[in-house]
């Protein structure tokens, strides 16, 4: 390879902008190609054409230990554009209900243990059922999750002997929202990372976060700057048609318009359905299947303030799982409030409008003050692809970086064993291939 090698990235979103910055801050030579007119993938934003408010295509929490996407963000600069919480903290709301989890200044996991056995509402056997479970996830720390990886997480939780409260309260909104998955079908193993990632070396790597600017707004320019800046390049209408391989290596890729562009390696940064469409020689890539995210905005005839006093909380026994508030997430640039549900594979299919309804009745459920306010303008927004869809059976075919072909490698979130699919997974990926092609040193 040559001093100053020629990458290909395909794909543009966080796992390919990844991997294209740090090659590009070693030097290399990068050319990145995204099928879509915009950058950001399944982690972007857009302009509502009626309010000219940013929206988001998903509105993501982001945890102090996503160590590889707050270096990545710092490369661009764009670290404090996001907002992270002292500790950790969520409101709960449910109908005629409001329940606060707060995480009090102990050493990581009594953090958590002790934010939850105070919460309001738990019984004696849910206080016994949390003190029984703080042995085994002690014991995550020296553990490399692959038992946990041929169980789902309801099992785990059923071994554990955590309640039904708990897991109404704790367990379920945690993993849902991180594996976006039942957890009746996802590999505990995913739950088991996220918990010892964020929950048992240090209690301020639990602290949740959020972007104070759209998503796109967060590094798709910045990405753009570094690596031109570079003699790279980021085009965008490209889509690619398939690789172009001699022997036992690529030489470069098609696009759909017949143009060639070669390259020393590829990187390529597309889920699984559209690498098996570019021939990516990898075995399973068809039985990964997709698991759908919604997130559906809504405005109100009145400001957010009168009703809404937080920056996001989470939804307990309603459709939506989640409310953000972001007429203060964008610190008064938008007036509307996104309510988001995962796993929305029950829901995904319902027209806009049933959607938008079903929104503003949770909302009125969980919010008193906010039953006399009226919808003004919904804005849904569907990602049927927003992850893979996370099960025992697919964990172990999820590939890692290398492929059969030399200088081919892979990023994305569905790559990464033993990890959720997650903004950070992304990213961590895209940093792992740009170590196999230009090893940091």
């Amino acid at each position: 390879m040559s001093p100053r090698p020629h990458v290909v990235v395909i794909g543009a979103g966080f796992a390919g902008l990844a991997a294209a910055v740090a090659l590009a801050a070693r030097e290399a030579r990068v050319t990145v190609l995204e099928a879509r007119r915009t950058a950001g993938g399944r982690a972007g934003s857009f302009p509502d054409p009626e309010t000219g408010e940013t929206v988001d295509n998903g509105q993501h929490l982001f945890m102090a230990c996503y160590r590889d996407t707050r270096l990545f963000l710092k490369r661009l600069g764009s670290l404090p554009l996001l907002k992270f919480q002292r500790r950790l903290g969520i409101t709960w709301l449910e109908p005629g209900r409001r329940v606060r989890l707060s995480c009090p200044p102990l050493p990581a996991p009594f953090h958590l243990l002790a934010g939850t056995f105070m919460m309001k509402g738990l019984t004696m056997a849910d206080r016994k059922a949390l003190l029984a479970a703080a042995g085994p996830l002690r014991r995550l720390a020296h553990s490399n999750g692959h038992d946990l990886s041929r169980i789902t997480v309801t099992r785990w939780l059923d071994d554990m002997g955590q309640t039904e409260r708990l897991r109404r309260y704790l367990w379920h909104p945690l993993a849902i929202a991180a594996l976006n998955a039942s957890p009746d079908r996802a590999p505990a193993s995913l739950l088991a990372h996220v918990l010892d990632e964020a929950f048992l070396h240090g209690r301020g790597d639990s602290a949740l976060g959020y972007a104070t600017v759209g998503l796109s707004a967060l590094y798709v320019e910045q990405s753009r700057r570094c690596i031109e800046s570079r003699g790279g390049v980021l085009r965008c209408g490209a889509p690619v048609s398939g690789l172009v391989t001699n022997g036992a290596s690529v030489r470069g890729v098609t696009l759909r318009d017949g143009e060639v562009v070669e390259a020393d390696a590829v990187v390529c940064a597309a889920p699984p359905d559209d690498a098996a469409r570019l021939g990516v020689p990898v075995d399973g890539l068809a039985r990964f299947e997709s698991s759908p995210i919604l997130s559906v905005n809504l405005w109100y005839d009145r400001p957010l303030a009168s009703f809404a006093d937080f920056d996001f909380a989470g939804v307990i026994g309603r459709d939506v799982q989640w409310l953000f508030n972001k007429q203060r997430i964008l610190e008064g640039r938008a007036t509307h409030l996104a309510a988001v549900i995962s796993a929305a594979d029950d829901h995904v299919k319902r027209s806009n409008d049933d959607l938008a309804r079903m929104a503003a009745d949770d909302v009125r459920a969980c919010l008193p003050a906010a039953r006399g306010a009226r919808v003004t303008r919904s804005v849904v927004v569907r990602e049927r692809t927003a992850t893979m869809s996370p099960t025992v059976e697919t964990e172990s075919l999820r590939p890692g970086q290398a492929t059969p072909l030399a200088n081919l490698h892979l990023a994305g979130d569905w790559t990464m064993r033993g990890m959720p699919a997650t903004i950070e997974a992304a990213v961590r990926s895209g940093h792992l291939c740009a170590d196999r092609i230009m090893p940091p040193g």
